[in-house]
């Protein structure tokens, strides 16, 4: 299944809980980690405006009020804290336990890994099963597909490029990759913050009907683009905001084009090697999941000749991804999201000063998506999903938190069509006292 738009971190409101698949078999010990976050079916249809360009790096960049972050050189220039590998204080670590927990007993999640870590320390557990078949608890250490969270990579590599001046975010699609519809008028920067118009293959129906009938299918580039570039644009290029993968395929396309190595090669390289990433990996079309992992489970199925997120449960630890590519392949574990979440976030580790500060004030203000992340109310990040895996890993530029949760079920929770990820993560922000205000769970 598709990453699809990524559920925009919205107002709480009360949902009716739901039977669990499974008791709620908990895997405890908060651990301090030492070497060890969609709708479901379709993209959101809501429309804005294109947001602004990026503005211009600065070291002494101004301090804007009503963006999201205001004041990205504050963010940028932050250093880590002493204890942030320490455990959290016993009493935020109560609160933050009872937080997660009651929010994954409200979803029908089989498990779900949680982890926060701050200034003041880091706290992870597991709650559920890793395996409906065998009751196996989930355990915090296993490997999980990140879904469209893999946006956020690619999109790093594309503002390398930029640092390096191989590439200009001003640069036409055409120069890259041939035979893009309109390509001569779609901007490097309208592919990575969704405005380019280009149409989501995800949302061809006959394709999805064919993915969610054969998941052993290994598709390519040709043939997700061509799926993408038969269907009507969303919009002319720059003017409205539209979630599609077939923008983070093309970014990737772009990076293979001028590095001349793989993506994975290029991943690798420049991302999880730097950070020392070393359970993160980028699949290559294999379908096979690192060990230990857990099963994901999925109702994303086609029930009566239409997609359904409520077909019979099935099993979809082993189909293969390939049609999410560059827009969402990655394979990692909670510990090295939390180290990757900081480094998105401010930079470090990843992008030249400025280039970050000109990335983290590409956000429309108050808040929207960005160069490859969403942002709302300072928290920055995406979430991701493949069938039976969902993903929400975020930032807060205010106090310094990365958040990671880690779901192996995709049903959507209550009655707004939120992922199970984000349900938690919502649950977990405000535990923090970083609640995200009107967010719906």
């Amino acid at each position: 299944m598709p990453m699809v738009e990524p559920h925009r971190l919205r107002p709480r409101g009360q949902h009716p809980s739901r039977s669990l698949r499974s008791r709620s078999l908990r895997s405890r010990g908060a651990v301090a980690l030492a070497s060890a976050v969609l709708l479901v079916l379709t993209g959101c249809t809501a429309t804005r405006t294109a947001p602004p360009s990026p503005r211009a790096p600065s070291s002494a960049a101004a301090i804007d009020p009503a963006a999201c972050i205001p004041d990205p050189a504050a963010v940028v220039d932050r250093r880590p804290g002493a204890a942030t590998k320490g455990n959290l204080s016993p009493a935020l670590t109560e609160s933050l336990d009872a937080a997660a927990s009651a929010a994954f007993t409200a979803t029908t999640a089989p498990g779900a890994v949680v982890a926060v870590r701050s200034p003041k320390g880091t706290w992870v557990d597991a709650y559920g099963v890793a395996d409906l078949t065998t009751g196996a608890p989930l355990t915090t250490d296993v490997h999980h597909r990140i879904g469209s969270v893999t946006k956020t990579f690619t999109t790093t590599l594309i503002m390398q490029l930029v640092a390096r001046k191989k590439l200009s975010l001003s640069d036409p699609i055409s120069r890259y990759v041939p035979n893009v519809p309109n390509g001569s008028e779609i901007t490097i920067l309208q592919l990575a913050n969704m405005t380019s118009g280009i149409a989501n293959y995800t949302d061809d129906l006959e394709f999805m009907k064919l993915y969610l009938t054969d998941y052993s299918i290994i598709w390519t580039v040709d043939q997700r683009l061509a799926t993408a570039f038969a269907m009507p644009p969303t919009s002319a290029s720059g003017a409205e905001f539209h979630y599609s993968n077939t923008n983070t395929v093309l970014l990737g396309e772009v990076v293979e084009k001028i590095t001349g190595h793989t993506l994975a090669e290029e991943l690798q390289r420049q991302i999880f090697d730097p950070l020392r990433l070393t359970a993160t990996s980028y699949p290559l079309a294999s379908a096979v999941m690192p060990d230990p992992h857990a099963h994901g489970y999925t109702n994303l199925g086609i029930v009566s000749g239409a997609i359904s997120a409520d077909a019979p449960l099935r099993d979809s630890t082993a189909w293969n991804v390939s049609q999410a590519g560059a827009s969402g392949e990655i394979i990692s574990r909670v510990d090295d999201l939390l180290t990757y979440g900081r480094a998105l976030g401010t930079g470090q580790g990843l992008l030249p000063r400025d280039a970050q500060i000109q990335r983290l004030s590409s956000i429309p203000v108050p808040s929207g998506y960005g160069i490859g992340m969403n942002c709302v109310q300072g928290w920055i990040g995406h979430n991701g999903q493949v069938p039976g895996f969902n993903t929400a890993l975020y930032y807060d530029t205010r106090t310094d938190t990365t958040v990671v949760v880690e779901v192996n079920g995709d049903h959507p929770t209550g009655t707004t069509g939120t992922t199970p990820a984000d349900a938690i993560f919502y649950a977990v922000a405000a535990a923090l006292g970083r609640g995200l205000e009107g967010a719906a769970g």
